[in-house]
């Protein structure tokens, strides 16, 4: 003969383990006992702005939190700025060479690699003790970066594998706009006495950004939300110290409500997880807003 384990009961509102005796009462939708402990499920609540409320205010993550923002912001700004000026460096190196066009063909093919696979081969790579990189260092300078327990370290290992993803697309787009550019000021420049620094700062850089500024923002604000190279390098980590909630040094807002959607300590927290994704769309459509203000993109060609 079989009983029912868990039963509730309507009067003191609260779900009872027939077989221990334990009582677990409601806690935001979760069935949880004195403990701790809860059971598998749960039930609809209205919470209103709570979530919010505490993604603002809650002292045992404000810390966490603010650092992971800081990184949040740092993290795309860094990346962009290393792809565009490495991919520019490169594009002007090659421009006139002879044979460009297959040495521009074997700078694309970390661009064609899946992200997925490259982000695996730089994480084996850095890897101790037996990655190539790890092992290199080693043997030439003694020791290694610890690429993954240290929280610097570990966002430049992130910053420089999203650069060998990241360089490509700048460098082919660059090509391409520095075609469009005349020849005739860089003559009259010269005539005018003009130096190769005096040139590049004065009238190539500004007729590039014309082309090429709101694709720099474009892919800021991808990598805001970047979480493949942030999850797939070293999900999130290292853990920070003391935190409330499953969070890391790496991790961005994105990462963060990732785990706390789904590895969360109390189970899934599916609504302030969701309320930090509302606050990340906010973000993003500001930014948005901000590249269709400061690059005219919403005015009506002459």
């Amino acid at each position: 003969m079989t009983e029912q384990r868990y039963v509730y009961d309507p009067e003191q509102n609260v779900m009872v383990d027939q077989a221990t005796g334990t009582v677990y009462e409601p806690v935001l939708g979760t069935w949880t006992a004195s403990d701790g402990s809860t059971l598998p499920g749960g039930f609809w609540v209205s919470v209103g702005l709570s979530n919010f409320t505490r993604f603002f205010s809650s002292a045992a993550i404000a810390l966490p939190l603010l650092s992971v923002t800081i990184w949040n912001f740092i993290f795309p700004f860094l990346t962009v700025m290393t792809s565009f000026f490495l991919g520019l460096f490169t594009a002007l190196l090659f421009n006139d060479l002879p044979g460009n066009r297959i040495i521009r063909s074997l700078l694309i093919i970390p661009y064609t690699i899946p992200a997925l696979v490259t982000i695996l081969i730089w994480r084996g790579m850095f890897t101790e003790p037996i990655g190539v990189i790890y092992t290199t260092l080693v043997n030439i300078f003694g020791t290694s970066p610890s690429w993954f327990q240290s929280p610097f370290w570990a966002k430049v290992g992130i910053l420089i594998v999203n650069l060998w993803l990241s360089y490509p697309y700048f460098m082919l787009v660059c090509s391409g706009a520095l075609q469009g550019i005349p020849q005739d000021i860089y003559s009259a420049a010269d005539v005018d006495g003009a130096n190769a620094w005096q040139k590049f700062w004065q009238m190539t850089m500004p007729l590039l950004l014309v082309a090429v500024g709101p694709l720099l923002v474009a892919s800021y604000v991808f990598n805001f939300n970047n979480f493949n190279v942030i999850y797939l390098y070293n999900s999130g980590g290292p853990p920070i110290v003391g935190a409330s909630t499953p969070i890391g040094h790496t991790d961005i807002l994105i990462s963060y409500v990732y785990k706390l959607a789904f590895a969360g300590s109390r189970g899934a927290d599916f609504g302030f997880a969701a309320a930090i994704s509302i606050i990340i769309f906010v973000v993003v459509i500001l930014i948005t807003l901000f590249q269709f203000r400061y690059t005219n993109m919403w005015e009506e060609a002459a």
